[in-house]
């Protein structure tokens, strides 16, 4: 049995095209279709992206059930033996360059790390890039980085911190038309990677009916997150892929957030809620900033773009002073 989604995607150009130097990350219309173009990784480079597949004009994304005894169809070990149980952590970017693999936080802070695998390779330099990263839970503390879209990415942040929208999310919808279908969601894992790709499963049982086997929808991980974190159920990493491809602190551990944000505990951030500097400058910038990425995320997409280019005057207008002085 398949389940077919017919999603639009949204204009997210004008979301955080400021605080990337003029980089953007757009969801071109359904009419149009494209799927992501990411920076190459040479042989030996360690660092894998999550699957995107291009899209058809139809602009369909395909959610095929499996019944979770076909180990063979679904790709990977179905023994809870072979997963780690993992957490997300505050973390928004990857980056690679001179000063080696940084992840960066959801407090600006940057963390330095090396591969866990001594035989991964070197990885090429490139670009800050919107990231999800998994802490295992296993006592290694490994981390596993998967560079995502932007808009998940945001979603993910906002999702952990219960920021209310107004409209609700597509993540929503779907945790609403699995509840309105009579399924549960159970459990997310990160199951197995194809070349540079990441899969992701999210596992759901009929509610009321223990005769019915445990059904799992093949999803990118940035959709089996998100949906992980609303439904308040784990997520867990094949446990090759943790230690083949996860990265571990090389700088000062106390600089990675001790409190990992649990799929399955409401824990709210708090780092964003306020400026760092106590000037009217930065609290002004700090309103705009966080307006914005309010009215992407509701989807007031010309309210977004109209707070992107206000906070594109302040900056120029506080480089002019700074010249000045």
């Amino acid at each position: 049995m398949a389940v077919v989604l017919q999603v639009a995607a949204a204009p997210a150009s004008i979301l955080m095209s400021q605080q990337t130097g003029g980089r953007v990350v757009a969801l071109r219309s359904c009419k149009l279709g494209a799927g992501r173009r990411v920076p190459s990784v040479q042989q030996g480079g360690w660092l894998r992206w999550e699957r995107t597949e291009s899209r058809t004009s139809q602009c369909q994304s395909s959610m095929s059930f499996n019944n979770g005894s076909s180990a063979a169809d679904s790709g990977f070990s179905e023994n809870d033996e072979d997963y780690v149980d993992s957490t997300v952590v505050e973390a928004v970017e990857v980056k690679s360059g001179s000063e080696g693999f940084l992840i960066k936080m959801r407090d600006g802070r940057f963390v330095k790390c090396v591969h866990n695998n001594p035989e991964g390779g070197h990885l090429p330099d490139y670009a800050p890039q919107p990231a999800i990263v998994l802490k295992m839970e296993d006592g290694s503390d490994l981390l596993l980085p998967i560079i995502v879209l932007e808009l998940p990415s945001t979603m993910l942040m906002e999702a952990v911190r219960n920021v209310q929208v107004a409209r609700p999310t597509v993540y929503q919808v779907m945790k609403d038309m699995l509840e309105l279908m009579g399924y549960e969601a159970k459990l997310v894992r990160v199951t197995r990677r194809v070349q540079e790709a990441y899969y992701a499963r999210i596992y759901v049982t009929k509610v009321g009916d223990e005769t019915q086997k445990m059904v799992s929808l093949d999803l990118r991980p940035s959709d089996a997150i998100n949906l992980a974190i609303r439904c308040k159920i784990p997520i867990q990493v094949n446990r090759e892929l943790a230690y083949g491809d996860g990265v571990r602190i090389v700088n000062d551990p106390a600089r990675l957030p001790s409190r990992a944000l649990r799929a399955n505990v409401g824990i709210v951030l708090t780092e964003l809620d306020r400026p760092e500097s106590d000037s009217c400058a930065a609290a002004e910038e700090f309103v705009l900033v966080r307006s914005m990425m309010m009215a992407a995320i509701e989807e007031r997409y010309s309210d977004a773009a109209r707070l992107r280019d206000e906070l594109s005057q302040l900056r120029t207008k506080k480089r002019r002073q700074q010249k000045q002085t």
